[in-house]
């Protein structure tokens, strides 16, 4: 009996990127594999194909790709989901991976190197371990073995993405049972760290740098 063939969901908000990615990997050598494709969060999750992978773009309008995990998860429990990003910072890669992802692919690898590790996921997928070496294996690093860089620490990384929200001090210290003080002291080191002198600032600071998604997180 032929098995059926694993399953890919492309989910980025960009109709040439996700149909170029879709083609390379359809006409990859390393692959086989159907390939479906979502503009959205929303899109992908009522289509009625069951997958092995989501690849899903990190910074999308709406719903960002962060966000979308817990939709996915709950759609396709058993898929692993893949996190694309044009940026590989390593809080991105952190908080990717708290929120659920079980890896992150950059945007800026060369298609051999994406659609290597891609194989890989499927492989994982069907109970076939398999190691990417190489220049591929470097995207998909967990987060303990990101490349060395000064991060901030995790409660400010979340007050930064609460004031990406648009949230003020007073919400920010409701939302984590902390006074004011303690927030507006750790708003302070976020803007030192970034070398910003306002809020909105810090966040558009953190977007450029991938220290954020591209969007503000909703």
């Amino acid at each position: 009996m032929t098995l059926p063939l694993p399953s890919v969901m492309l989910v980025d908000d960009h109709p040439l990127f996700r149909q170029g990615l879709r083609m390379m990997l359809s006409s990859s050598n390393m692959l086989q594999a159907d390939i479906h494709e979502a503009g959205s969060v929303t899109d992908a999750v009522a289509q009625e194909h069951w997958v092995n992978l989501v690849m899903l773009d990190i910074s999308m309008p709406g719903c960002d790709g962060l966000e979308g995990i817990e939709q996915i998860r709950k759609r396709w429990p058993g898929a692993y989901v893949v996190m694309l990003s044009g940026h590989d910072h390593p809080e991105l890669m952190r908080d990717a991976v708290r929120q659920g992802a079980s890896g992150f692919i950059s945007k800026a690898l060369e298609p051999e190197a994406i659609c290597a590790q891609v194989q890989h996921w499927l492989l994982r997928s069907q109970g076939l371990a398999q190691t990417v070496a190489g220049k591929a294996g470097s995207a998909c690093l967990a987060p303990a073995q990101s490349p060395n860089a000064e991060v901030l620490p995790l409660r400010q990384y979340e007050v930064l993405k609460m004031l990406a929200k648009g949230f003020s001090n007073k919400a920010i210290a409701k939302h984590f049972g902390l006074s004011e003080h303690t927030i507006r002291n750790q708003v302070a080191s976020i803007l030192k760290h970034l070398g910003a002198d306002t809020r909105t600032q810090a966040v558009l600071v953190a977007q450029r740098n991938g220290i954020l998604p591209a969007t503000a997180i909703k």
